[in-house]
């Protein structure tokens, strides 16, 4: 046969094998083939969680102010550091000021009173446009609040029930905070005012520690912490807006056993560079150049030995996922937003692309809320075509070492050499 024809008849065959062999194995084949998938998972229900972790400062809850005249005041009576209650003396005035800081507390003594009177009314009013409100969902409930320190201002459009419920708890909860507030400073102004003449002192508004006192434009200022403490942590702008309201923290301390739950209580809108506290923030090693936000984080628990200032770890969990799953963000298929696809196996071990919903990643995982089963098969994100069979390798199970040793040598031998 002639040579030239024999090697035509190879190249025409080789290409034909080769052309066979691309539309059989390429990955744009869409020739049905079994795959054979080295890279699987299956997947497990649980909670997963997305946590943002924070260096945190101890601080109290209240902290009140009390101011003098340096002129009046015959003797300090407290030192910075000192526990006091409330109604502790704090400072003697001078008999010769006496009269004056009387008309003085007098004359707060009248606006407290004027204050209290009008909060009660506010309320009264709030409970009775409340129960207007809960049996018509037609009605415009208005109640304004109008005190020395602006109270509350309520303006309620009635249209649903529910909102209208929360509207008018929320207005009447923020004017009993403030009636309480009001009621305990005409508590300690009438009782200064109790005092004898010739022995005026000035009292402590709460119960607490004397945090400073210092000397200013000719007027002394005592700062007292109360008792309550709380925490506050401090964040970036790209932090700020994944911490809302009401999210959950875990607070841990190398003084502490366990952990102390809590919840975002507040985050500030002003940048917070000019905050005491933020100076206590960045001797832990948080130095920041951009502006910082305030966060503060109720606690649930009171009772906690540590001072203020401490240094605390707030773990904050910005997300969470109940009844999820979870697989590696690289296997997810056409993700947008929220959305993606992954490929799974059938109970007959056929390929299929899934729609999944993805809240949130965490580290180089995908949160998967809907879409998959416990116990699913996730392949991975190399292309293969749907419907199509895929086997995958044998799963590896070594026994234990416990197990191991439950068998003697003589066990091993016998089995060895049994014929």
């Amino acid at each position: 046969m002639n040579k030239w024809l024999v090697i035509g008849i190879s190249i025409v065959v080789s290409i034909f094998i080769a052309a066979n062999a691309v539309m059989l194995f390429s990955n744009k084949s869409e020739i049905t083939r079994s795959y054979y998938v080295n890279e699987y998972d299956r997947v497990y229900e649980n909670t997963f969680t997305k946590e943002l972790e924070k260096e945190s400062v101890i601080v109290p809850v209240n902290e009140s102010t009390v101011t003098i005249d340096v002129d009046a005041v015959n003797d300090i009576l407290v030192a910075a550091g000192d526990s006091v209650q409330q109604g502790t003396e704090l400072v003697q005035l001078k008999t010769e000021s006496a009269d004056d800081q009387r008309m003085l507390w007098q004359t707060e003594q009248q606006a407290y009173m004027k204050e209290q009177s009008q909060l009660n009314q506010i309320i009264g009013n709030l409970e009775s446009e409340r129960a207007k409100a809960n049996s018509t969902s037609s009605n415009n409930g208005t109640t304004t609040g109008n005190t020395e320190d602006e109270v509350i201002d309520v303006n309620v459009q009635v249209d649903v029930n529910v909102s209208q419920e929360g509207n008018f708890a929320h207005a009447i909860a923020e004017a009993e905070q403030k009636l309480a507030e009001v009621t305990r400073k005409l508590q300690i102004v009438s009782a200064q005012l109790s005092q004898e003449s010739g022995e005026l002192a000035l009292l402590s508004p709460i119960e607490g520690s004397i945090a400073a006192i210092e000397e200013r434009n000719g007027k002394y200022f005592i700062d007292i912490y109360g008792n309550e403490k709380s925490v506050i942590t401090f964040a970036n702008e790209v932090e700020w807006h994944q911490i809302k309201d009401g999210l959950q923290v875990k607070n841990y301390s190398s003084h502490l056993e366990g952990v102390v739950e809590g919840s975002i209580l507040a985050k500030a809108v002003v940048p917070a560079n000019a905050s005491k506290w933020l100076t206590a923030y960045e001797q832990f090693g948080n130095k920041t150049e951009e502006p910082v936000y305030e966060m503060q984080i109720a606690l649930e628990e009171q009772r906690i030995a540590l001072p203020f200032g401490a240094n605390i770890n707030s773990v904050i969990i910005t997300d969470e996922a109940e009844n999820a799953v979870r697989v590696k963000t690289k296997w997810l298929l056409n993700r947008s937003k929220e959305l993606a696809e992954v490929y799974t196996l059938t109970n007959e071990g056929r390929i299929m692309r899934s729609p999944v919903t993805v809240p949130f990643d965490v580290k180089q995982y995908a949160i998967l809320s809907e879409g998959l089963q416990s116990e699913s098969v996730v392949l991975n994100a190399d292309p293969k075509n749907v419907d199509a069979p895929a086997f995958l390798p044998f799963p590896l199970d070594l026994p234990s070492w416990s197990s191991i040793k439950a068998v003697s040598w003589k066990d091993y031998m016998k089995y060895l050499t049994y014929k």
